[in-house]
């Protein structure tokens, strides 16, 4: 099997420390059509396209206004080790600590008391504290809830200046699936950008769906791959992360999560439902943490070697090992009656290949969630359609 060419995602955490000064420039951006030698139909076109892009700015004012006071910036501090020396530098030792903010993210609030959403990495550091802060420029202390096992997403409780949770948070909406997404469709991100500039809104469209990207921490060299992302032009920026992407009928469909380290407008968004949003807000009050939907296999990536050896003309995909506990007993893999020898060649219409895991496609699905899977048969050696319900671990 070749090796697949992975691009390299800087995630968006945002460690932006408060002593580096960002410079914008504005450049503005003239537009010239070519002239219409029809004049009738000129005038059709204007007359038709002007409603159409006063439209569509209204529709962008009106959902950043209902948005952005669901919308919090994160700002994460810690304490850093002062250090004192003579004035000819002889000596140099420490002096003590001193709390400073060493970054910052994004969040929205999810419930109206409080609790807010974003991605893992940027609320990761056990060492650091968390103020969030909203539109209006209320201050409250964050608490990190949970983080979800499978997937770059976080808990977060708000709490008042008495330590008691708060009462009326607006929580923003999701819509009830992305299944009807399109490319092309318009999106409005909003963000705590550079981790300076809080509640930025930006505006595109959807430039790609499925992306799977491999994501790279540039603060813990820590990398991790995410499936099923939302690829879009909408400027993101460093300081982003976990700010809501939103349609034009305000609701959210994604969570801002990485952007590419060496291009613009190529940012990418994982994928948010109203079912899955409140799974993991139950998922937390029930059991104090978040438990993902399981399969109940252990596989291997197939490889070349795998399958000349198994004589099958089958390239890739994940292959239950032959084992006795490879499937575990009642399972929703052993009830949906895959066995030891069985290749998944795709899920939920996604191709598991180049290092696309089963795991990777299921992390984001729910318990109850129907999933469909192409497989490789054993038993009969023909590929066959089996349908598998995902159960709580």
């Amino acid at each position: 099997m070749k090796n697949p060419h992975i691009l390299f995602i800087l995630t968006i955490l945002c460690a932006f420390f408060t002593t580096i000064f960002s410079t914008i420039f504005l450049q503005g951006i003239g537009f010239s059509g070519t002239k219409n030698t029809a004049v009738n139909s000129q005038k059709e076109n204007v007359k038709t396209g002007t409603p159409s892009l006063g439209n569509l700015e209204t529709s962008v004012k009106s959902v950043a206004k209902k948005i952005s006071p669901s919308v919090v910036s994160i700002v994460i501090s810690k304490e850093i080790q002062t250090y004192k020396t003579d004035p000819y530098g002889f000596f140099f030792e420490p002096s003590g600590t001193i709390r400073r903010k060493v970054g910052g993210g994004t969040g929205f609030f999810v419930t109206k008391d409080g609790l807010v959403l974003t991605n893992k990495h940027v609320v990761s550091d056990p060492n650091a504290s968390y103020t969030i802060i909203t539109a209006g420029g209320e201050e409250f202390t964050g608490k990190v809830l949970a983080f979800d096992p499978s997937s770059d997403l976080a808990l977060v409780q708000t709490y008042d200046v008495d330590g008691k949770k708060l009462l009326d948070r607006e929580p923003v909406d999701f819509a009830q699936s992305t299944t009807s997404l399109e490319v092309g469709d318009f999106l409005i991100a909003i963000g705590n950008a550079l981790a300076e500039f809080n509640n930025t809104v930006t505006f595109g469209v959807v430039s790609a769906l499925n992306r799977t990207i491999e994501a790279g921490d540039m603060g813990t060299n820590e990398t991790e791959l995410l499936t099923g992302l939302i690829q879009t032009d909408a400027a993101i920026n460093p300081g982003n992360s976990g700010g809501p992407l939103v349609n034009l009928d305000a609701k959210v469909i994604g969570i801002n999560t990485a952007i590419a380290s060496n291009a613009t407008g190529l940012g990418f968004a994982i994928p948010l439902s109203e079912k899955e949003v409140r799974y993991l807000v139950d998922s937390v009050e029930k059991n104090g943490v978040i438990k993902r939907a399981f399969i109940g296999i252990r596989t291997v990536s197939l490889t070349s070697d795998i399958a000349k050896n198994m004589n099958i003309d089958i390239t890739s995909g994940d292959l239950i090992i032959n084992s006795p506990d490879a499937v575990i007993v009642d399972s929703p893999a052993s009830k949906a009656g895959l066995e030891s020898g069985d290749i998944i060649i795709e899920a939920a219409g996604i191709p598991i290949e180049n290092n696309v895991t089963i795991r990777d496609i299921i992390k984001d699905k729910v318990p109850g969630d129907e999933i469909i899977l192409k497989v490789w048969k054993k038993k009969s050696e023909k590929i066959e359609i089996v349908k598998l319900l995902l159960e709580e671990r």
